[in-house]
């Protein structure tokens, strides 16, 4: 549909605000997993551009708004009425099937809203008169009541879907965190005693969204925390577990809003054999590589000796995934990869720690840095990203290869898991079971 000039600009002032940036990062790390709970992630910054939230889920009946959506939706309110926006063009734009990206579920949200009210029809003439509206066969104005407070909700979603691409990189997340809670040199907290939930996790009275990097997936049917959680509960203690607490993912823990609802599809879990992994580690090579013939996505396995205080001999593990870059669209400027790190102790046959963080690299560095071709392009497959954000990491005496292994397999995007296991001998199975 065409815009107004009014309503065009009104779109502009809304989506340079703070708040619009704030409100549009929660809502995108609340991501919902389709497919039972399941993430299958098959490109490269999904999470950080491409995986929008869906106005619908909040649409739904007896589905609650978040926190910072109600606590912004006044000053946008009044930005509207300030624009003097007419009512019947916010109306098409929100409902509106003509390029709306999301507009399956434009019928959906209009009949179950709560944001327009048939005037004395049963409710298949309803219906019928919902996709008239939408269709433009007649006008929404003359034939509904109106929920103005619902409206103002419903355009702020679509704002967000529309603009879903407004987290251009890393850096965007790093100049807006708010990180309170004290932390170590890596921005990390300490939050072993927090209540772990689907979505987030309540520390003290407060409840934060898991960053929006963390994959959220279940590792079982109805489970209660994502996959990567369900494995850090599982190790033997003591172990200490930190991650990210932005302020911007906070809100009173009484306030808390889940969308993530229950699910019965059965996990496509794995299956590993660790047969091989220490003496992988022990074998002297220190960087590994090994790519998947029909994907070309490589795995990158980097072994560096090292030796700690008391001068006892580790290994840094590093393990990290490479996306082939003939699958990149033209306007990806950044890429993103999944990093995974530990320190190996031979000695104890257990790891120290292991975190997880994201690399960011431009794109022609990340594209030399795959070709592993140093002696032409000057930089080596084990290059460093330009920008390197810590997610979560964990310590403790009980860490042991399985454990790493998992929550490696847990961390990394779908295509490389297969890959992964490959490389350090062990294997990967999906069950359909």
């Amino acid at each position: 549909m065409a815009l107004s000039e009014n309503l065009n600009t009104l779109i502009q002032s809304i989506i340079s605000t703070q708040e619009f940036w704030k409100i549009n990062y929660y809502l995108r790390s609340m991501k919902k997993a389709p497919h039972g709970g399941v993430f299958y992630t098959a490109y490269p910054n999904t999470f950080l551009k491409y995986y929008t939230a869906s106005a619908y889920l909040f649409f739904s009946p007896n589905a609650k708004i978040p926190a910072p959506i109600l606590d912004t939706a006044d000053k946008f309110r009044e930005m509207i009425d300030i624009a003097n926006i007419d009512t019947e063009e916010l109306l098409q734009y929100c409902l509106g099937i003509d390029g709306n990206p999301n507009n399956g579920n434009r019928m959906y949200i209009a009949s179950y809203g709560k944001i327009i009210t048939s005037i004395g029809r049963n409710e298949i003439e309803h219906m019928t008169a919902v996709s008239d509206a939408i269709e433009g066969r007649i006008s929404y104005l003359g034939n509904f009541d109106i929920n103005g407070q619902r409206l103002s909700l419903l355009f702020i979603f679509t704002l967000i879907e529309s603009f879903a691409y407004r987290i251009h990189d890393v850096n965007e997340i790093i100049n807006n965190e708010k990180l309170i809670v004290p932390i170590d040199k890596y921005g990390l907290s300490d939050v072993t005693g927090a209540k772990f939930e689907r979505q987030g996790f309540r520390l003290d009275d407060k409840y934060y969204l898991y960053n929006i990097f963390l994959d959220t997936s279940i590792g079982s049917p109805i489970a209660n925390v994502p996959k990567t959680i369900e494995i850090i509960r599982n190790i033997k203690l003591p172990v200490q577990i930190f991650m990210r607490c932005d302020e911007n993912l906070a809100i009173p823990y009484l306030r808390m809003v889940s969308n993530a609802g229950v699910v019965f599809q059965k996990w496509r879990g794995v299956t590993l054999n660790f047969d091989n992994i220490t003496e992988q580690m022990k074998s002297g090579k220190e960087t590994i590589v090994h790519f998947d013939s029909q994907s070309m996505h490589k795995i990158l396995v980097y072994v560096k000796r090292g030796a700690d205080e008391t001068g006892m001999e580790f290994y840094h593990m590093n393990v990290e995934q490479l996306w082939n870059p003939n699958i990149f669209t033209n306007d990806e400027d950044v890429i993103i990869t999944n990093y995974i790190h530990g320190t190996y102790y031979p000695l104890c046959k257990t790891f120290e720690h292991i975190d997880f963080s994201v690399n960011q690299y431009n794109r022609e560095v990340f594209e030399a840095k795959y070709r592993d071709a140093e002696k032409l392009t000057g930089v080596s497959i084990v290059t460093y990203g330009n920008l390197h954000y810590k997610i979560w990491c964990i310590r403790g005496d009980n860490l042991i290869s399985a454990v790493w292994a998992d929550l490696v397999c847990a961390s990394l995007d779908a295509p490389f898991r297969n890959i992964f296991m490959e490389t350090i001998g062990g294997t990967y199975i999906e069950n359909d079971g």
